[in-house]
């Protein structure tokens, strides 16, 4: 058994992991025809309220979750000042987070809609159009999984508005390099202004904005989960708890997301796994 020393964190606090040499088959993971787990994808929306093709965007991400179920994990970052801002007298809210704005400087974005899969690279470019976001998930989707991830148990208390639960790693093939995890909290159908190119007129008041990023619960870039010595069958548990951030309005439309990826090599930054689980199911 290893124990990983917790961080203190703004919002939350980790109890750290424990790392516990037990069968895989204590999960149950989704498995694909061949018996093994497969990759889950994450689709990072980049968006903005004032990006007038980001509705369109927003469209082709929700067709995808409809042919992928919970395999594909979709994820609506607002970000670029230009985009994102608040602007009088009706674009009032701000819907950028921290997160957002270190993704939109490391991954270098500068213009919206644009998207990224998994953080794989698709043709060289990190940064995906909204029409290949099709081919990329289809890319990896199938594909074995090298950590089966779930979020094991969670609970949310109304009273004290916290969240809490542990998130469960199971490696199934060797990493070559040290892995994170991040823990996001999401919140579906937050209805605000957008604007529209394809509505008339195209500011629209009561545009439904989907799974909006909220918060990085540990963190822009999470923290230390698994790595190149963990062996084939090591179960790594992970305690959190959170008070959810100021700018949720429902927690029962809220969703924690997590996700293991690279930190290190070709292939820094790339999600090897991601789940999502409901606050209130």
């Amino acid at each position: 058994m290893r124990y990983l020393i917790p961080s203190l964190l703004l919002i939350g606090t980790l109890s750290g992991c424990d790392i516990i040499d037990t069968p895989k088959a204590t999960i149950g993971p989704d498995t694909g025809p061949g018996g093994g787990v497969t990759r889950n994808v994450l689709l990072e929306d980049c968006t903005g309220h004032l990006c007038n093709n980001c509705p369109d965007a927003a469209i082709r991400a929700q067709q995808l979750k409809a042919i992928y179920g919970e395999r594909l994990v979709v994820v609506g970052v607002h970000m670029v000042n230009s985009f994102a801002q608040p602007q009088s007298p009706n674009y009032t809210t701000d819907f950028r987070t921290p997160a957002g704005s270190d993704y939109e400087q490391t991954f270098q974005i500068t213009s919206l809609p644009t998207g990224m899969i998994s953080r794989k690279p698709l043709n060289g470019s990190i940064r995906i159009s909204r029409y290949s976001w099709s081919t990329a998930v289809a890319d990896l989707i199938d594909q074995t999984a090298d950590i089966d991830l779930q979020v094991d148990t969670i609970q949310y208390d109304a009273g004290t508005n916290t969240v809490s639960g542990t998130v469960r790693g199971i490696i199934l093939n060797p990493f070559s390099g040290p892995q994170n995890i991040t823990l996001y909290i999401t919140e579906d159908h937050v209805i605000d202004w957008q604007l529209d190119n394809s509505a008339t007129p195209p500011d629209v008041p009561n545009y439904d904005h989907r799974d909006v990023l909220r918060a990085a619960l540990n963190g822009s870039w999470g923290q230390a989960f698994a790595n190149a010595t963990d062996q084939v069958g090591d179960t790594i548990d992970l305690p959190f708890s959170y008070q959810l951030p100021s700018n949720v309005l429902q927690p029962a439309n809220c969703a924690l997301v997590a996700y293991v990826y690279s930190t290190t090599g070709a292939d820094q930054y790339e999600v090897k796994q991601v789940v999502e689980r409901k606050l209130v199911e």
